[in-house]
């Protein structure tokens, strides 16, 4: 069944994301889906208590996480894109600029740092920061750790992170399947689906922070918050 957002007030636009993911990479139909609507909540992630991180993985290399995180980069609302993140620059990133933040290769530098972990899990929840000693005087200051964040690796993250994810598995495409080259100077249509997406937010945001989705048999707990606001959409 092919599902799409039309944006109200008159609009004849149609905002089609599910079918823009999948010219670039090969994933199953219920990944696309996944992707399309956790890239509205980006747009609108403030309305709910919680902003579930997308852990893109996949068994091997050249599964096209990266590009996956490249073209998601394009549709979401201020993107900050990072390899091997330090904890010093994320949280005073986010703080400072509310980005989507899209981190990759999470595989060869989380695992074995737990402060940035730990980042990471507080920006799940809305009201989540850290306390950090500024300056010469060595005054208090709160940073804002609350943001969408999307993690590509090989592999699974670790328990307290992925226990906060919606996931999304890739695969190695076949020889015989052929996908588009993505390229920076080829994504006027991925920044038109990005506005599209934002307008449609902003035409239903009170409907979204209303909206008490009935939650599908076995999803319970954390596993409903993370799907709440994607069910709401």
């Amino acid at each position: 069944q092919e599902r799409y957002f039309c944006p109200s007030g008159g609009s004849t636009a149609i905002f089609k994301p599910r079918p823009a993911i999948r010219e670039y990479v090969i994933m199953p139909e219920h990944v696309a889906e996944t992707a399309a609507l956790w890239i509205v909540h980006t747009h609108a992630f403030d309305i709910w208590q919680v902003t579930p991180r997308l852990a893109i993985s996949a068994p091997t290399m050249g599964s096209g996480k990266s590009v996956m995180l490249d073209v998601l980069g394009c549709l979401v609302p201020r993107p900050l894109e990072a390899d091997n993140l330090s904890t010093a620059v994320m949280f005073r990133a986010v703080d400072a600029y509310r980005p989507s933040l899209m981190v990759d290769e999470v595989d060869t530098f989380l695992r074995d740092n737990d402060e940035l972990r730990g980042i990471l899990n507080s920006g799940y929840r809305k009201g989540g920061q850290v306390l950090r000693c500024e300056g010469d005087s060595n005054e208090l200051k709160a940073f804002q750790t609350f943001a969408p964040v999307a993690t590509a690796g090989i592999g699974r993250l670790p328990g307290t992170l992925a226990d906060r994810s919606i996931h999304a598995e890739l695969q190695r495409k076949r020889p015989d399947e052929r996908t588009r080259e993505f390229r920076y100077d080829r994504i006027d249509h991925l920044r038109d689906l990005a506005r599209q997406a934002a307008r449609w937010v902003e035409d239903n945001r009170s409907t979204l922070r209303e909206s008490e989705p009935p939650m599908p048999a076995g999803l319970f707990n954390r596993k409903a918050d993370n799907w709440r606001p994607l069910l709401a959409i």
